[in-house]
């Protein structure tokens, strides 16, 4: 969830557009939210003149809107124009406009294409999972996806599968991972691969794909004492032993039983997860 947005200055009732994403704007606050949510998207040609005479006309930053006008007729570089407008209000922390700007000179001169893959492997970073596999595939798709080295389209293909994974498809997880280990030929790749081959297949599965890719020892005592420790944790876990008891109901027929514990957990669930 993104910040609440106080304006402190004047907003206009004539917002500015910024035409690559149909994003309107109504003030500096919004504007300078803008900028660093779509940090990915900053290049020169995004500080037009349009946008410069709006915050001067439109939100009466007349010096503003000068320093500005001078700082693009003296050619000054993209970094220091974003930090004038970013002072412009309070809205963000030194600490945080520092950071933009690290990240800014970090993507600055990057092809579009790998300026995408920064974002889409921030907001995986960040548990967006869903819009870091739209951000991959949009990648995939691009034409200028031919831009991309083996190893670079096998490290996309396997973030998707992270990004599978999180969002309980494992099935999809374990192809992407596969395909992912053909193309950056990465031990990570296989180590997930059979993971979720395991956890989605069993493990009669698994031996045939680690006989099948060579799996040297060291890999699979890995693999091995992963799952163990997994297995531990899960034990040592809140809910496993009520988890237990409800299989048993089951089993022994119990059905009555089985649907009224079935309830409870899940009344305990849903309560659990509004109050967070």
């Amino acid at each position: 969830m993104g910040k609440l947005i106080l304006c402190s200055g004047s907003r206009t009732k004539r917002p500015y557009l910024f035409a690559s994403t149909g994003i309107r704007i109504y003030s500096m606050e919004e504007l300078c939210f803008y900028l660093y949510q779509h940090v990915y998207l900053i290049e020169n040609s995004i500080i037009t003149d349009s946008l410069i005479d709006w915050i001067g006309s439109e939100l009466k930053l007349t010096d503003r809107a000068e320093k500005l006008k001078l700082l693009k007729q003296q050619k000054a570089d993209l970094k220091t124009i974003i930090t004038v407008i970013l002072c412009s209000t309070d809205y963000y922390t030194e600490q945080e406009i520092k950071g933009l700007l690290k990240l800014l000179e970090e993507i600055i001169g990057m092809p579009s294409i790998r300026r995408n893959a920064v974002k889409a492997d921030y907001l995986l970073k960040e548990g967006q999972y869903g819009d870091a596999l739209g951000e991959y595939e949009q990648i995939l798709d691009s034409k200028d996806a031919s831009l991309l080295s083996m190893v670079e389209y096998g490290d996309i293909l396997h973030n998707m599968a992270v990004a599978k994974v999180h969002r309980s498809n494992l099935k999809e997880a374990s192809e992407l991972f596969l395909q992912a280990y053909e193309r950056n030929q990465r031990e990570e790749s296989l180590r997930q691969f059979l993971c979720a081959v395991r956890l989605s297949g069993g493990d009669r599965l698994y031996e045939e794909k680690a006989l099948e890719y060579q799996v040297n020892s060291d890999l699979a005592e890995r693999i091995e004492d992963e799952f163990v420790k997994l297995e531990q944790e899960a034990n040592c876990c809140e809910g496993m032993a009520d988890l237990h008891q409800l299989k048993m109901c089951k089993a022994d027929g119990r059905m009555n039983e089985f649907y009224r514990r079935a309830d409870e957990m899940l009344n305990s669930w849903k309560a659990t997860i509004r109050q967070s």
